[in-house]
């Protein structure tokens, strides 16, 4: 028996799931324990940099903890489910409080995608040259925009989705941020002592990191 919920047909014989799009899913969706885990590894890596713990890299005096946001996850989460390699378009990244979120994405077949993916983008900060972090702009050459959008400092959101693929073992991760960042000639984050900036005081739960 096929059930049919908002377009989204569910193979409830086969525990395959079939999209919109056609894409036919072995896997797809975060339960809370997966959200609470990328949540937290984008939170320490941000806390990583803030505190001057990455060779390099200046300490941020304003960086902000990252909270969950459904409506980032539910756009985050059809992106995902569309299981193409390819940019949302901004409607479909549009939200009601923040309007169009930044979005970095991830499509591979190693066992823990979730961590992979955002290990990925936060490895791009070995082509980062600092001087770029006081006013942002693109240079040719390296991708450094997944690590400048994961360290932007006024970003205070997220939300993210995730499938996988039946055909062929693929993974799809989508993560939309809001604020989102890599505006040009506006500073990633503001050096000085870690959290000394923050408008709100410091987190307790993330030393180092804004409220």
């Amino acid at each position: 028996m096929n059930f049919v919920i908002y377009g989204v047909i569910v193979v409830l014989t086969s525990q395959l799931y079939v999209d919109g799009w056609g894409c036919q899913m072995s896997e797809r969706g975060l339960d809370k324990k997966m959200k609470n885990k990328i949540l937290k590894h984008h939170n320490e890596l941000r806390q990583k940099v803030a505190n001057g713990q990455e060779r390099g890299q200046p300490t941020a005096s304003n960086m902000k903890q990252l909270r969950w946001n459904d409506e980032l996850a539910a756009n985050a989460q059809r992106a995902a489910e569309r299981c193409i390699f390819q940019h949302t378009s901004d409607e479909g990244r549009k939200t009601t409080k923040y309007g169009v979120a930044g979005e970095s994405m991830y499509a591979g077949t190693f066992s823990n995608p979730l961590k992979t993916a955002v290990d990925m983008w936060y490895e791009e900060v070995r082509d980062v040259n600092p001087s770029i972090l006081d006013s942002y702009d693109y240079y040719p050459g390296a991708v450094i925009g997944h690590y400048i959008q994961l360290v932007w400092a006024e970003t205070e959101a997220i939300g993210c989705g995730y499938a996988k693929s039946a055909a062929d073992g693929e993974s799809y991760v989508f993560c939309h941020y809001a604020p989102h960042g890599l505006f040009p000639q506006q500073s990633v984050y503001k050096r000085g002592s870690p959290a000394s900036a923050c408008k709100k005081g410091q987190s307790s739960r993330y030393p180092g990191l804004c409220k």
